[in-house]
Protein backbone atom coordinates (compact mmCIF):
# COMPACT_ATOMS: atom_id res chain seq x y z
CA UNK A 1 0.00 0.00 0.00
CA UNK A 2 2.81 2.37 0.90
CA UNK A 3 4.48 1.70 -2.45
CA UNK A 4 1.18 2.37 -4.26
CA UNK A 5 0.75 5.71 -2.43
CA UNK A 6 4.31 6.74 -3.35
CA UNK A 7 3.68 5.81 -6.97
CA UNK A 8 0.50 7.93 -7.06
CA UNK A 9 2.35 10.88 -5.51
CA UNK A 10 5.12 10.60 -8.12
CA UNK A 11 2.59 10.47 -10.96
CA UNK A 12 0.72 13.48 -9.61
CA UNK A 13 3.94 15.43 -9.11
CA UNK A 14 5.12 14.62 -12.63
CA UNK A 15 1.78 15.81 -14.04
CA UNK A 16 2.01 19.12 -12.16
CA UNK A 17 5.58 19.69 -13.36
CA UNK A 18 4.56 18.89 -16.96
CA UNK A 19 1.62 21.29 -16.79
CA UNK A 20 3.84 23.99 -15.35
CA UNK A 21 6.40 23.47 -18.10
CA UNK A 22 3.72 23.67 -20.79
CA UNK A 23 2.16 26.71 -19.18
CA UNK A 24 5.46 28.55 -18.83
CA UNK A 25 5.76 29.00 -22.59
CA UNK A 26 2.24 30.39 -22.84
CA UNK A 27 2.78 32.69 -19.88
CA UNK A 28 6.09 33.85 -21.30
CA UNK A 29 4.57 35.30 -24.45
CA UNK A 30 1.43 33.53 -25.68
CA UNK A 31 2.51 34.14 -29.26
CA UNK A 32 3.90 30.79 -30.39
CA UNK A 33 7.32 32.21 -31.19
CA UNK A 34 10.10 29.96 -32.44
CA UNK A 35 11.69 30.33 -29.00
CA UNK A 36 9.16 31.16 -26.25
CA UNK A 37 9.73 34.57 -24.76
CA UNK A 38 12.23 35.57 -27.47
CA UNK A 39 11.81 37.16 -30.88
CA UNK A 40 14.11 35.40 -33.32
CA UNK A 41 14.88 37.98 -36.02
CA UNK A 42 16.85 37.43 -39.21
CA UNK A 43 19.26 40.10 -40.43
CA UNK A 44 21.49 40.42 -43.48
CA UNK A 45 25.05 41.64 -43.87
CA UNK A 46 24.29 44.42 -46.35
CA UNK A 47 21.30 46.56 -45.33
CA UNK A 48 23.03 49.54 -43.68
CA UNK A 49 22.00 51.80 -42.08
CA UNK A 50 18.95 49.67 -41.25
CA UNK A 51 21.10 46.75 -40.15
CA UNK A 52 24.65 45.54 -40.80
CA UNK A 53 27.39 43.86 -38.75
CA UNK A 54 29.87 46.01 -36.86
CA UNK A 55 33.59 45.20 -36.57
CA UNK A 56 32.83 42.41 -34.11
CA UNK A 57 30.06 40.92 -36.24
CA UNK A 58 27.29 42.23 -34.00
CA UNK A 59 24.21 43.53 -35.88
CA UNK A 60 23.74 47.28 -35.53
CA UNK A 61 21.46 49.81 -37.20
CA UNK A 62 18.10 51.54 -37.10
CA UNK A 63 16.06 48.33 -37.25
CA UNK A 64 18.17 46.72 -34.53
CA UNK A 65 17.59 49.69 -32.20
CA UNK A 66 13.92 49.81 -33.16
CA UNK A 67 13.33 46.09 -32.60
CA UNK A 68 15.22 46.20 -29.31
CA UNK A 69 12.79 48.88 -28.12
CA UNK A 70 9.72 47.00 -29.39
CA UNK A 71 10.84 43.70 -27.83
CA UNK A 72 11.46 45.38 -24.48
CA UNK A 73 8.04 47.03 -24.52
CA UNK A 74 6.43 43.68 -25.35
CA UNK A 75 8.24 42.06 -22.42
CA UNK A 76 10.28 39.84 -24.74
CA UNK A 77 13.92 39.18 -25.43
CA UNK A 78 15.26 39.35 -28.98
CA UNK A 79 18.06 37.53 -30.77
CA UNK A 80 19.44 38.17 -34.26
CA UNK A 81 20.51 35.50 -36.73
CA UNK A 82 22.56 36.34 -39.81
CA UNK A 83 20.98 35.17 -43.07
CA UNK A 84 20.33 36.35 -46.63
CA UNK A 85 17.17 37.60 -48.30
CA UNK A 86 16.74 34.42 -50.35
CA UNK A 87 17.34 32.13 -47.36
CA UNK A 88 15.56 34.28 -44.80
CA UNK A 89 12.08 34.28 -46.31
CA UNK A 90 11.76 30.45 -46.28
CA UNK A 91 12.97 30.45 -42.67
CA UNK A 92 10.21 32.91 -41.73
CA UNK A 93 7.65 30.80 -43.59
CA UNK A 94 8.86 27.66 -41.79
CA UNK A 95 8.68 29.34 -38.39
CA UNK A 96 12.42 29.15 -37.69
CA UNK A 97 12.52 32.95 -37.77
CA UNK A 98 9.70 35.08 -36.40
CA UNK A 99 10.54 38.06 -38.60
CA UNK A 100 13.21 39.56 -40.81
CA UNK A 101 14.57 42.84 -39.43
CA UNK A 102 15.33 44.18 -42.89
CA UNK A 103 13.60 46.55 -45.27
CA UNK A 104 11.84 44.55 -47.98
CA UNK A 105 9.23 45.32 -50.63
CA UNK A 106 5.93 43.52 -49.87
CA UNK A 107 5.43 42.17 -53.38
CA UNK A 108 2.40 39.97 -54.21
CA UNK A 109 4.71 36.98 -54.65
CA UNK A 110 6.23 37.42 -51.20
CA UNK A 111 2.81 37.96 -49.61
CA UNK A 112 1.91 34.41 -50.65
CA UNK A 113 4.17 33.03 -47.92
CA UNK A 114 4.69 35.80 -45.32
CA UNK A 115 2.93 38.80 -43.83
CA UNK A 116 4.49 42.25 -43.55
CA UNK A 117 4.56 44.94 -40.93
CA UNK A 118 3.25 48.37 -41.79
CA UNK A 119 5.77 50.11 -44.12
CA UNK A 120 8.41 52.37 -42.59
CA UNK A 121 10.57 53.69 -45.46
CA UNK A 122 10.51 54.47 -49.17
CA UNK A 123 13.84 53.98 -50.92
CA UNK A 124 15.04 53.91 -54.52
CA UNK A 125 17.16 51.56 -56.59
CA UNK A 126 20.54 53.11 -57.39
CA UNK A 127 22.56 51.78 -60.33
CA UNK A 128 26.20 52.02 -59.28
CA UNK A 129 29.02 51.87 -61.84
CA UNK A 130 32.76 52.49 -61.92
CA UNK A 131 33.71 56.14 -62.29
CA UNK A 132 35.00 55.60 -65.83
CA UNK A 133 31.67 54.12 -66.97
CA UNK A 134 29.57 55.91 -69.61
CA UNK A 135 26.30 54.34 -68.37
CA UNK A 136 23.62 56.98 -67.76
CA UNK A 137 20.37 55.03 -68.14
CA UNK A 138 18.79 51.62 -68.53
CA UNK A 139 19.29 51.65 -72.29
CA UNK A 140 23.05 51.74 -71.81
CA UNK A 141 22.97 48.41 -69.97
CA UNK A 142 21.57 46.24 -72.76
CA UNK A 143 23.88 43.28 -73.19
CA UNK A 144 25.75 44.21 -70.00
CA UNK A 145 26.32 42.22 -66.79
CA UNK A 146 24.35 43.78 -63.95
CA UNK A 147 24.68 42.54 -60.38
CA UNK A 148 22.08 42.51 -57.59
CA UNK A 149 21.65 40.69 -54.31
CA UNK A 150 20.21 37.19 -54.64
CA UNK A 151 16.43 37.29 -54.13
CA UNK A 152 16.44 41.05 -53.48
CA UNK A 153 14.13 43.77 -54.73
CA UNK A 154 17.09 45.03 -56.72
CA UNK A 155 17.22 41.70 -58.58
CA UNK A 156 13.52 42.16 -59.42
CA UNK A 157 14.36 45.67 -60.62
CA UNK A 158 17.02 44.40 -63.04
CA UNK A 159 14.64 41.80 -64.46
CA UNK A 160 11.76 44.23 -64.89
CA UNK A 161 13.41 47.58 -65.53
CA UNK A 162 16.73 46.90 -67.29
CA UNK A 163 15.79 45.18 -70.55
CA UNK A 164 18.52 43.28 -72.32
CA UNK A 165 20.81 43.17 -69.28
CA UNK A 166 22.10 39.90 -67.85
CA UNK A 167 21.33 39.60 -64.14
CA UNK A 168 24.28 38.25 -62.15
CA UNK A 169 23.05 37.35 -58.66
CA UNK A 170 25.39 38.14 -55.79
CA UNK A 171 25.44 36.50 -52.33
CA UNK A 172 25.90 39.90 -50.68
CA UNK A 173 26.02 43.51 -51.82
CA UNK A 174 29.64 43.83 -50.74
CA UNK A 175 30.54 40.87 -52.93
CA UNK A 176 28.78 42.56 -55.84
CA UNK A 177 30.68 45.81 -55.33
CA UNK A 178 33.93 43.85 -55.32
CA UNK A 179 32.95 42.18 -58.59
CA UNK A 180 32.11 45.59 -60.04
CA UNK A 181 35.50 47.01 -59.06
CA UNK A 182 37.25 43.95 -60.49
CA UNK A 183 35.56 44.49 -63.84
CA UNK A 184 33.39 41.36 -63.65
CA UNK A 185 30.21 43.45 -63.56
CA UNK A 186 29.22 46.50 -65.58
CA UNK A 187 26.89 47.78 -62.87
CA UNK A 188 25.61 46.86 -59.42
CA UNK A 189 22.10 47.77 -58.27
CA UNK A 190 21.78 48.77 -54.61
CA UNK A 191 19.07 50.17 -52.38
CA UNK A 192 19.62 53.91 -51.96
CA UNK A 193 20.12 53.46 -48.21
CA UNK A 194 23.25 51.39 -48.84
CA UNK A 195 24.93 53.61 -51.43
CA UNK A 196 26.36 56.31 -49.13
CA UNK A 197 28.40 53.65 -47.33
CA UNK A 198 29.63 52.20 -50.64
CA UNK A 199 30.65 55.64 -51.92
CA UNK A 200 32.43 56.43 -48.66
CA UNK A 201 34.32 53.13 -48.67
CA UNK A 202 35.35 53.50 -52.33
CA UNK A 203 36.12 57.20 -52.89
CA UNK A 204 36.66 58.07 -56.52
CA UNK A 205 36.10 54.49 -57.68
CA UNK A 206 32.33 54.23 -58.08
CA UNK A 207 29.43 56.56 -58.80
CA UNK A 208 25.64 56.50 -59.20
CA UNK A 209 24.70 56.21 -62.88
CA UNK A 210 20.99 56.77 -62.26
CA UNK A 211 18.25 56.16 -59.67
CA UNK A 212 14.68 54.83 -59.80
CA UNK A 213 12.27 55.40 -56.87
CA UNK A 214 10.56 52.31 -55.50
CA UNK A 215 6.90 51.90 -56.34
CA UNK A 216 6.27 50.42 -52.88
CA UNK A 217 7.50 51.25 -49.39
CA UNK A 218 9.70 48.86 -47.41
CA UNK A 219 8.37 46.75 -44.54
CA UNK A 220 9.52 43.78 -42.44
CA UNK A 221 8.40 40.19 -43.21
CA UNK A 222 6.64 38.35 -40.37
CA UNK A 223 5.59 34.71 -39.95
CA UNK A 224 1.95 34.81 -41.00
CA UNK A 225 0.95 32.18 -38.40
CA UNK A 226 1.89 34.52 -35.55
CA UNK A 227 -1.30 36.56 -35.72
CA UNK A 228 -1.34 37.62 -32.06
CA UNK A 229 2.35 38.52 -32.18
CA UNK A 230 1.90 40.45 -35.42
CA UNK A 231 -0.88 42.55 -33.91
CA UNK A 232 1.00 43.24 -30.68
CA UNK A 233 4.16 44.06 -32.63
CA UNK A 234 2.18 46.41 -34.89
CA UNK A 235 0.73 48.18 -31.86
CA UNK A 236 4.21 48.77 -30.46
CA UNK A 237 5.54 49.90 -33.83
CA UNK A 238 2.76 52.49 -33.90
CA UNK A 239 3.68 53.57 -30.38
CA UNK A 240 7.27 54.25 -31.49
CA UNK A 241 5.83 56.44 -34.23
CA UNK A 242 3.48 58.22 -31.81
CA UNK A 243 6.00 59.01 -29.08
CA UNK A 244 8.87 60.17 -31.32
CA UNK A 245 11.08 57.12 -30.81
CA UNK A 246 11.14 56.17 -34.50
CA UNK A 247 11.92 59.70 -35.66
CA UNK A 248 14.78 60.01 -33.17
CA UNK A 249 16.26 56.75 -34.49
CA UNK A 250 15.77 57.92 -38.07
CA UNK A 251 17.65 61.14 -37.36
CA UNK A 252 20.43 59.12 -35.73
CA UNK A 253 21.00 56.90 -38.76
CA UNK A 254 19.97 59.34 -41.52
CA UNK A 255 21.45 62.61 -40.22
CA UNK A 256 20.31 65.56 -42.24
CA UNK A 257 18.18 63.46 -44.62
CA UNK A 258 14.45 64.35 -44.67
CA UNK A 259 12.05 61.53 -43.96
CA UNK A 260 10.28 60.60 -47.25
CA UNK A 261 7.12 62.67 -47.47
CA UNK A 262 5.32 59.80 -49.23
CA UNK A 263 5.44 57.90 -45.94
CA UNK A 264 3.15 60.42 -44.23
CA UNK A 265 0.27 58.52 -45.84
CA UNK A 266 1.08 55.67 -43.46
CA UNK A 267 2.35 57.71 -40.50
CA UNK A 268 0.79 61.22 -40.48
CA UNK A 269 1.98 61.72 -36.89
CA UNK A 270 5.56 61.92 -38.18
CA UNK A 271 4.66 64.89 -40.37
CA UNK A 272 3.19 66.62 -37.33
CA UNK A 273 6.32 65.90 -35.27
CA UNK A 274 8.59 67.23 -38.02
CA UNK A 275 6.51 70.38 -38.45
CA UNK A 276 6.76 70.98 -34.70
CA UNK A 277 10.52 70.55 -34.84
CA UNK A 278 10.47 67.04 -33.36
Amino acid sequence: MAALRIRRILIATTAVVSLAACGSGDETDGYGLAQPGTITAGVTAGDAPFVSPDATGKPVGLLVDLNDVIAQRMGLKITYRMTTVSAGLPLVTAGQLDLLAIGMLPTPERKKSVDFTKPFYLASDDVVVRTDSAVKGAGDLAGKRVGAGLGSAQADFVTAKVPGATLISQPTNSAGVTQLLNGNLDAMVLASTEVPTVLQENPGRVKIAYSAPHEQASAMPVNRKLTAFEKAYGDQLKTTMDDGTFLRLYDKYFPGEPYPAQMFTYWPQLRDQIQKGR
